[in-house]
């Protein structure tokens, strides 16, 4: 049972946060109103135009989230610690994945969320189950 609300509340904390990242874009950086995301190439071309701040705040949005991921449910677990908070990072991770390949997302900024989603998804992995326990 612990297991599980670590991994709920983990999860719940890392969508979060997620979610105020890219609200935080969406002021920086507007979506256009009149964007089809169904027509592929108005995407693409629109994408094409962002600065690569548009992109970083992204990928930051997503790496801190699978960092709590890791961090809290490897925190809230008195035995098997790591392997919870890969669990959670792992889901985080996954849905990083279906989001970027759903999008025409430069190949670059692909890469890059990708290589720092999973970094920061260990390192909190790492962290939380590197404590001692009394």
């Amino acid at each position: 049972m612990r297991q599980v609300f670590g991994i709920f509340t983990s999860l719940v904390t890392a969508g979060l946060i997620i979610i105020m990242a890219q609200m935080i874009r969406e002021g920086l950086f507007p979506t256009p109103q009149d964007l089809d995301f169904t027509n592929n190439l108005a995407v693409s071309d629109w994408m094409s135009a962002m600065p690569a701040n548009f992109f970083l705040t992204i990928a930051l949005s997503h790496g801190l989230g699978a960092f709590a991921a890791g961090l809290i449910s490897s925190l809230v677990m008195e035995r098997n610690r790591m392997s919870t908070g890969m669990i959670s990072f792992s889901v985080v991770f996954i849905m990083v994945m279906v989001y970027l390949f759903k999008y025409y997302f430069p190949v670059w900024f692909v890469i890059t969320d990708t290589v720092v989603t999973a970094v920061l998804g260990f390192a909190g992995a790492m962290v939380g189950s590197s404590r001692h326990v009394s």
